[in-house]
Formats: C-alpha cells, sequence, structure tokens
C-alpha cells in the first residue's frame, strides 16, 4: 500500500507541476498578447499620423496649385480684358475721327 501512496503522491505532484507550468505558460501568453497589441496600436497611430501628415501636405500642395493656377488664369483674363478695351479704344478714335471729319464735310459743304 506504501508504493500506491508513493505513486499517487509522484502523481499529485506531476499534476501540480503540470497545472504550474501551464499557469505559468498561460500568463506568459497573456503578456505577449498584451505586449503584440500595444506595439500593434502603436504601430497603427504611427502609420495615421503619417498618414494624415501627407494627407495634410498634400492638401497644401493642391491648395497652392489651385491659387497659382488661378492667379494665371485671372492674368490672362485681364491681359485679353485689357487688350479688348484697346481694340474698343482705337475703335472709337477711328470712330470718333469718322464722326469729326463728317461733321466737318457737312458743315464744309
Amino acid at each position: 500500500m506504501s508504493v500506491l501512496i508513493e505513486a499517487f503522491k509522484a502523481i499529485k505532484e506531476k499534476h501540480l507541476e503540470a497545472k504550474r507550468i501551464v499557469e505559468e505558460a498561460t500568463a506568459q501568453a497573456e503578456k505577449l498578447k498584451n505586449e503584440a497589441e500595444q506595439k500593434a496600436l502603436s504601430v497603427y497611430e504611427e502609420a495615421y499620423k503619417t498618414t494624415l501628415s501627407r494627407a495634410e501636405q498634400k492638401a497644401l500642395d493642391l491648395k497652392r496649385k489651385a491659387v497659382k493656377d488661378a492667379e494665371h488664369e485671372l492674368k490672362k483674363f485681364l491681359s485679353n480684358a485689357e487688350d479688348q478695351a484697346k481694340g474698343i479704344e482705337a475703335k472709337a478714335r477711328k470712330n470718333y475721327k469718322k464722326a469729326v471729319d463728317s461733321v466737318l464735310n457737312i458743315i464744309l459743304r
């Protein structure tokens, strides 16, 4: 009977040791899981910040380009308007000269 008791004690000790090993492994796995989650969150936050920064920079670049393009278009528009105004002014002078000549011709006849 003493051998049987010794065998049961040995089995109980091995069972307790196995339980302790499983608990340690579970705790270690939980720790690793938490560390991995924290690392993943850190990587995500960094990627988010980088992406946001790039998007903000691209938005600024697009805004600058839009302003530059608008200024260029405005200059073209003003130049065309100035050319048209000069053309109208030249026609007006010509018509004015014709009108004056016509009036002088009528008066001098």
